[in-house]
């Protein structure tokens, strides 16, 4: 019997392990730009928000963070994208939700063009009724009309695409705080993956409104959704 009619997951350290392709493409933005590369503490903080966000962090103005991430999607698509894989045990996972009627989306702020090409390369594509990735830097894109920039757009978004009445339950599975905050902010219960990149203290410290679940594994999941 399941618990949540509706399943959001993260894709980067959620549904496919992809740090490595990450990284390698952060480090050529700096090389590229011949800017001196930030500790690797740093560094791994690129991993979960939208790459604009994560270059103005680490002092990038408006214009230089356009242009890294102008580079980081050309080495991402190159080279980058080919260094996923899906986490063990995680399409027995999503076997048992579909199984049970549980409806399915990814929700990531990776590019639009990315998360749809990762989900059909690693073959979860059979799995999600909707994927939604991000579609503008900084939240204003002349090309959509609600264009989608952080956690909580890409998540409204995908809730209001698989919800068919307002008693539904949802529940955002993920391993970072953006998630964890994504999650708050949208009313959601929250999974956090502790296989993933983020820290079990900020999924705590960010998901506001209760009490999170924690995964040790990816069959954990299945076993808090379905009862």
């Amino acid at each position: 019997m399941k618990k949540y009619d509706i399943a959001l997951f993260d894709l980067d350290g959620t549904l496919s392990e992809s740090g490595e392709g990450i990284l390698e493409c952060v480090r050529m933005i700096f090389s590229e730009m011949k800017r001196p590369l930030p500790p690797e503490k740093e560094i791994r903080k690129f991993i979960g928000p939208p790459m604009y966000e994560s270059l103005k962090r680490v002092g990038f103005d408006h214009k230089d963070a356009e242009i890294g991430v102008e580079i980081y999607k050309r080495n991402f698509i190159k080279t980058g994208i080919y260094k996923n894989k899906v986490y063990d045990g995680m399409f027995d996972v999503l076997d048992k939700l579909k199984a049970e009627g549980v409806r399915l989306g990814v929700a990531s702020t990776k590019y639009q063009v990315f998360t749809d090409r990762i989900i059909k390369m690693l073959k979860l594509d059979k799995y999600f009724d909707v994927v939604g990735g991000s579609t503008s830097l900084t939240g204003d894109s002349p090309e959509s009309e609600k264009p989608r920039h952080d956690k909580v757009e890409v998540m409204n978004y995908v809730i209001d695409s698989l919800k068919t009445n307002r008693d539904e339950t949802a529940v955002m599975i993920g391993d970072t705080r953006f998630d964890a905050d994504g999650a708050a902010k949208t009313g959601c219960d929250f999974i956090g993956c502790l296989f993933g990149y983020g820290t079990k203290q900020e999924m705590q410290e960010y998901y506001t409104i209760g009490t999170p679940l924690f995964a040790q594994t990816p069959s954990d999941i299945a076993s808090f959704i379905i009862n």
